[in-house]
């Protein structure tokens, strides 16, 4: 999966990709940013990648990509973009390269199947139920989970499981401002429906 690409050279990029079988890596995509490339759709940020490498001097090259899921519907919704941001630079920041994790793989392979399904989703209570899992999964003790309540599931802004995000990293998200931007106004379209969805729900009961 290609979660950070970085232009170096001329026509050449750096690809940041997180693996089934070693984890995080970094590679060098060459001439991957001339109009001539064939590899350029295929190694797309947030790509599901079958890819091969060969050895460099300083680091692998990609020899060749063909992309098995381009998550197209993902990326035609700007919010569930934005919740996808977030996830891949927090790997990015927080995960050694070369350390194999399957848990790892799958929550990104989840979260992006999900997000691609975006209309089935209520967004802000999944981006802070899947904020929650992967602070666990990366061996830090989520105890903000545990004083929040239902009600803040479903409200945008930064919070206290957003802070510790950028306190455990050491590093500022540059996702996170963008993210509660767009969500808070994908919010301020959905919000009257998921009140009006709960006290229907309420009375049924």
């Amino acid at each position: 999966m290609v979660i950070k690409k970085q232009n170096t050279n001329e026509y050449d990029q750096f690809v940041t990709f997180y693996t089934e079988e070693f984890g995080k890596l970094t590679a060098i995509a060459k001439s991957i940013l001339k109009p001539s490339s064939i590899q350029a759709m295929h190694l797309d940020t947030l790509n599901l990648v079958e890819f091969e490498l060969i050895n460099g001097r300083a680091m692998p090259i990609v020899a060749g990509a063909q992309a098995a899921n381009c998550h197209r519907e993902l990326k035609n919704s700007i919010p569930a973009l934005a919740v996808a941001s977030f996830f891949t630079e927090v790997v990015d920041k927080m995960v050694l390269e070369m350390e194999k994790d399957e848990r790892l793989w799958s929550f990104l392979v989840d979260t992006l199947d999900k997000l691609n399904r975006v209309g089935d989703l209520n967004l802000v209570a999944f981006l802070r139920q899947k904020q929650f899992y992967l602070l666990g999964l990366l061996g830090y003790s989520p105890q903000v989970a545990q004083t929040a309540s239902a009600d803040t599931l479903y409200r945008p802004g930064r919070s206290a499981i957003d802070d510790a995000f950028e306190y455990n990293s050491g590093f500022r998200l540059k996702s996170l401002n963008f993210m509660h931007s767009v969500l808070s106004l994908y919010l301020e379209r959905s919000w009257p429906r998921q009140i009006q969805g709960k006290s229907e729900h309420s009375t049924e009961a």
